[in-house]
């Protein structure tokens, strides 16, 4: 290991940020000393890294401001203000245990400390030993919504007939018209204002759209294609419809789409993030409520939301380092009970959770890879072959099946790699340089674990003697690089001085070529010459003038000619 504690020198007075042995976060602030550049590099199966929202922690970075929104604090102040029968009416559709939850602020950081992990190469979070995902268990286990049903309808609508579904007079309310979408706020507008109404079939489908819409597929700013207003149109078959699949799906769908910089915001119910690490990372989790009725389900009840806002208030620097330090004895795969597990609301996702199948959303077909996860249903780790290379299936689907779900491989014999160690695979196809070094004030944090400057050190001489390595390997390497540089150098002078002598060869070769040419035409020319004095000698005539060949239209010695007298040339037939 080589030495950097020259690099970051232990800041007096503030020693509580780095303890030997001990690993970050400590209680207390971190701050970046600067941001640290470090080389980003593929792996064998995380492609195009540079680009991936990762390399915001490998230099110190903050994610976009705008990376969450989601409409669960506007929906739940409405709904608390409106006539209790729409509550009962949600209830009734499946959602009484997702409406039993109490709405608590997260903040982003809290969440994007995790969604900066998430690879849509393989559809889970990669954390410093292992991989994991959001399966459908803990979508039912934490929430509530239950698995199983009809599929939605996609069949294309246009915008008159949205609008006649939603009850929607402004014209606004749709945006586009060869691909019409709904503009979410209009819906939030009419609710605000007939919240005192009486119930109505419209009402009702107006409240269970405006609930899917804003709290799973966006927020009031967003909108929604028009297909997926159509299953509102009977609100007798709300009922049957697989809200699971619907909302997970399009959760799944923002973590692909947010990791591929396909979009700066994640549009679904992002604050599910921040409840699955609370049962799954007990350095995250707040203290739980006290015990009352039926406090184990939905799980996301049992949190204290005051410590929640608390827990979630740290900065993100702080949290990635937490997620960075997390290893496999801080981590509980498995945290839901048998009991929970055999739930009517909870069976369907269990089964759903050991399969590799596709999933559909309102805009997509997500794909899960149930083999990798296998730890987080209480099996042990298996090294699984490589992932589809198709992992979304972006836009509606034709002639989609009523089933929401189209399977895929099943059985796990023949998507894992038998008698591969899972640690020493792991590291080598996933994390590659990923974990890297940060600096922080009073230390550095390597791999998600912290180390001052006295840490590595065991005695003077051992110190003397890492210093001296480090110098000849420094000296080494500049005179390695010298070297290169000089041999390059120089084969780079020689391929130049080598055009050099070709163009030259080519230029002579072209001379010789012009001159043998202005030969050739000089000796016509005299020879033309020649002839034309012998024919003006033969009839008598002095020629004006003489050539020879080396002075061709150059005046002869011979005298002057009398200016008045006329030659050949200008004969005058005229009479003297």
């Amino acid at each position: 290991m080589l030495l950097l504690s020259h690099l970051v020198a232990p800041i007096p007075g503030r020693r509580d940020y780095v303890a030997p042995g001990f690993r970050y976060p400590p209680h207390g602030g971190i701050r970046p000393r600067y941001p640290v550049a470090v080389e980003i590099s593929d792996t064998p199966l995380l492609t195009n890294l540079l680009a991936h929202p990762s390399s915001l922690v490998r230099r110190c970075q903050e994610p976009p401001y705008s990376a969450g929104r989601g409409g669960w604090s506007e929906f739940s102040r409405l709904l608390a203000a409106s006539r209790p029968e729409y509550k009962e009416f949600l209830t009734e559709l499946g959602f009484g245990p997702f409406l039993s939850i109490p709405y608590v602020s997260v903040y982003h950081p809290a969440v994007w400390c995790f969604i900066e992990r998430f690879f849509h190469h393989t559809g889970t979070f990669h954390l410093s030993t292992c991989e994991m995902a959001v399966l459908p268990i803990d979508w039912s286990a934490i929430l509530g919504i239950r698995f199983g049903g009809r599929a939605p309808p996609s069949e294309p609508i246009d915008g008159f007939e949205a609008r006649e579904i939603l009850g929607l007079a402004d014209r606004d309310a749709i945006e586009g018209t060869r691909r019409p979408s709904v503009r979410i706020r209009h819906l939030a507008d009419v609710l605000r204002r007939d919240r005192e109404e009486p119930p109505t079939e419209l009402r009702y489908r107006q409240w269970a759209a405006y609930f899917i819409f804003s709290c799973f597929l966006g927020n009031d700013r967003s909108i929604v294609p028009t297909p997926i207003v159509g299953m509102f149109r009977d609100i007798d078959t709300l009922r049957e419809y697989d809200w699971g699949a619907l909302t997970y799906g399009f959760y799944i769908r923002g973590l692909r789409r947010y990791s591929r910089r396909e979009s700066i915001s994640f549009l679904g119910f992002w604050q599910f993030t921040v409840f699955w690490a609370f049962e799954h990372f007990p350095t995250f989790a707040p203290s739980r409520l006290p015990l009352a009725s039926d406090p184990d389900f939905p799980l996301a009840r049992r949190w204290d939301t005051s410590r929640i806002e608390r827990m979630t208030a740290c900065t993100l620097l702080e949290l990635r380092m937490t997620v960075d330090c997390l290893r496999d004895a801080d981590i509980i795969f498995q945290p839901y009970s048998a009991a929970l597990s055999q739930r009517p609301e909870v069976f369907r996702a269990v089964a759903l959770s050991c399969l590799r199948l596709w999933i559909r959303t309102t805009r997509s077909w997500e794909l899960l890879l149930g083999e990798r996860t296998v730890r987080q249903l209480g099996d042990e780790a298996v090294v699984p072959v490589d992932p589809s290379p198709l992992m979304t299936i972006e836009d509606y689907i034709p002639r989609a099946p009523s089933d929401p779900y189209i399977a895929g491989v099943s059985a796990y014999p023949s998507l894992v790699r038998e008698g591969v160690p899972y640690q020493a695979w792991f590291e080598q196809v996933s994390l590659g340089s990923l974990m890297s070094l940060h600096e922080v004030e009073g230390g550095r944090v390597m791999g998600g674990v912290a180390m001052d400057s006295h840490h590595i050190r065991s005695s003077g001489q051992i110190e003397r003697l890492e210093g001296e390595i480090l110098r000849l390997q420094l000296e080494l390497s500049v005179s390695v690089d010298r070297h290169t540089a000089e041999m390059a150098s120089m084969q780079t002078e020689a391929t130049q001085r080598e055009g050099e002598m070709v163009q030259m060869q080519r230029d002579l070769a072209q001379s010789q070529r012009d001159l043998g040419s202005r030969d050739a035409e000089v000796a016509r020319l005299a020879a033309a010459v020649r002839r034309l004095e012998e024919q003006l000698q033969g009839m008598g005539i002095t020629p004006v003038t003489g050539a020879d060949l080396s002075g061709l239209g150059q005046p002869s010695s011979s005298p002057p000619r009398d200016p008045v007298s006329r030659d050949w040339f200008f004969d005058d037939p005229s009479p003297p």
